[in-house]
């Protein structure tokens, strides 16, 4: 697997979702020096409102992404190892001071092939792709005292109010005695079960299988396999995961300055900011006008359909409300407009009115009411149809991304096992 160093850009994987508990969460923040407050506050921003720390929530993913690999036995043929070290064994991939024995052996080895200048960046990524070459799977993702981490998890906000949070009781344990510690009676803070994070994770010159990876923890955590925070023993700590985006950026899949330049395009009416020396595309034809009715004044009817236009929801006591204020009697309406209603049917005249502008097309029949035509949103369409997946699954989209990066990381563990 080639260096992927992180001076250089080669892709970046923007996964955003919601991270919601389904049980009492404690991130503690330490003693809180009250001597009237709890004992262990959960963690707060400098606003007072709870959030997740980005290390809790890595912490968690890679000490998992490690257990998974720490019992395996990669082939003796596989042409990708997936392995994992042991830190906490004393067995890291890169030991203390191996960087500093690295650079000073490149330092002595390169100082006659380059100058004052350029060595120092020589050296660096020559020790860099040796410490890269020893290190494991798990460190070259999520980072090791000689490598910086390829995945990012900024701190996790709070999503919405702020929540009524419990307080717990709970009883020191005396190991020895196998009883409870005297005098060791506490309280502690716990964020309350429905409570919503806003949640990303940024990965930097990934590979598909990297992604893969992390997707299948995340998957752990929503299931419950995995748990966030302290007490978790207790039954704290259990979340469910959705995402609600995944942009990927490649260079060389294309421009990464495209999707930002077109929708600044939208501003400039066209103005083409990628090729700027080429002649601009002709202007689209503007969508035609609706043919108001032709009966009766056609001022009046332009003017009913400026009131419907600027209507939030159509709504035929609220046109008569309008119409009233602008000094159009409903009285006067059958003969202005020329619609020919006589008895009953004249005192329904707004409903004529309302049927003669969906003829002429300015109006759609829904839901038996009326909504103006094209006036409902690609997101009230995409919000729809969320509304009718059942809980827990995915957007079709995501799903196939995920799929696709799942798929490569299940190719690569068959592949190495």
């Amino acid at each position: 697997m080639e260096p992927a160093f992180l001076d250089r850009f080669k892709g970046r994987l923007r996964l955003e979702g919601v991270v919601t508990t389904r049980t009492g969460l404690h991130i503690g923040a330490g003693g809180s020096g009250d001597p009237l407050a709890t004992d262990a506050p959960v963690v707060r921003n400098a606003a007072g409102y709870p959030f997740i720390p980005g290390a809790s929530l890595k912490g968690v993913i890679r000490s998992a992404a490690e257990a998974l690999l720490r019992d395996t036995t990669p082939r003796e043929d596989a042409v990708v190892k997936l392995r994992t070290c042991d830190f906490l064994a004393g067995r890291p991939c890169v030991a203390h001071g191996e960087v500093t024995r690295l650079r000073e052996q490149h330092t002595e080895k390169l100082k006659t092939q380059f100058e004052r200048e350029e060595l120092q960046y020589q050296v660096h990524r020559a020790v860099t792709a040796e410490v890269w070459e020893k290190s494991c799977t798990i460190c070259r993702l999520f980072g090791s005292l000689a490598l910086a981490s390829r995945v990012r998890f900024p701190d996790l906000p709070l999503r919405g109010g702020m929540p009524m949070l419990e307080l717990r009781n709970g009883v020191g344990i005396d190991r020895d005695r196998e009883l409870a510690a005297s005098g060791v009676l506490y309280d502690f803070e716990a964020v309350p079960p429905g409570t919503e994070f806003e949640l990303t994770v940024v990965l930097d010159n990934y590979s598909e299988a990297e992604a893969g990876l992390v997707l299948w923890l995340f998957d752990q955590l929503d299931q419950g396999n995995l748990a966030l925070g302290g007490k978790t023993s207790r039954g704290l700590g259990l979340v469910r995961v959705c995402w609600h985006r995944m942009h990927e950026t490649r260079v060389n899949g294309g421009n990464p300055f495209a999707e930002l330049l077109s929708s600044r395009d939208l501003l400039l009416r066209g103005h083409d900011l990628l090729e700027p020396t080429a002649e601009a595309e002709p202007p689209e034809e503007a969508v035609a006008e609706p043919q108001l009715p032709t009966s009766g004044e056609a001022e009046l009817w332009k003017q009913l359909a400026e009131i419907l236009r600027e209507m939030p929801e159509i709504d035929k006591t609220l046109l008569g409300q309008k119409a009233g204020e602008l000094g159009i009697k409903r009285e006067e309406l059958n003969e202005r407009l020329a619609l020919g209603l006589e008895g009953r049917r004249a005192r329904r005249v707004w409903d004529h009115v309302l049927g003669c502008f969906v003829e002429c097309g300015l109006l759609v029949e829904k839901d038996d009411g009326y909504v103006l035509a094209g006036a409902e949103p690609a997101e009230a369409e995409a919000e729809e149809a969320a509304d009718k997946r059942e809980p827990g699954e995915r957007d079709p989209e995501l799903q196939q991304v995920c799929d696709r990066f799942v798929g490569a990381m299940a190719r690569l563990w068959q592949e190495a096992f």
